[in-house]
């Protein structure tokens, strides 16, 4: 059936994106998990579709099928070496090839001492045309102030999705 897949390759160009938030994350001591799961929480209790894909168990068939239809990417990784983890990396790769129609991309994650993983996660998706919202970068496991930050940035990603259509 040709039109069906017409229709839907058509759709995945030039169609809007939908109510639905890919948080695609690593975390290596339970931080970033923590804010990863505190940001899913938020966005399910404001009726956001939200995808949450651990990329230890990377698959890129998967990645790929979940950034058809998103409006939001979310990546979140801890700082290894100054920078982003290897893993999410190679999200940010994958997701600056695939080119989705996103419109919105932030960061969140922790660090020990410092780090870049911020910069380098942005400066390596510019075949992405969104807007960049708050990053969140917490040192350490996150206080009770960081779940409030990310309790921001889920009321922010609401209010940038109002009007998408619906996720299926």
């Amino acid at each position: 059936n040709p039109k069906f897949i017409m229709d839907i390759y058509r759709d995945w160009v030039v169609g809007e994106p939908h109510n639905k938030v890919i948080v695609a994350y690593v975390s290596m001591h339970g931080s970033t998990f923590m804010l990863v799961n505190r940001l899913v929480s938020r966005l399910q209790e404001y009726g956001v579709c939200v995808e949450k894909l651990n990329l230890e168990q990377f698959d890129e068939g998967r990645v790929a099928m979940a950034l058809v239809d998103a409006a939001t990417i979310v990546i979140g990784t801890p700082t290894v070496l100054a920078g982003p983890h290897p893993k999410a990396v190679y999200a940010a790769h994958l997701a600056n090839l695939l080119r989705p129609k996103v419109k919105f991309v932030s960061v969140i994650g922790s660090f020990g001492w410092g780090g870049r993983a911020v910069e380098i996660i942005v400066g390596m998706i510019p075949n992405i045309k969104a807007e960049i919202l708050t990053p969140i970068m917490v040192k350490g496991m996150p206080a009770e102030a960081d779940l409030k930050l990310v309790d921001e940035l889920a009321a922010l990603i609401v209010e940038k999705h109002a009007g998408l259509p619906l996720c299926g």
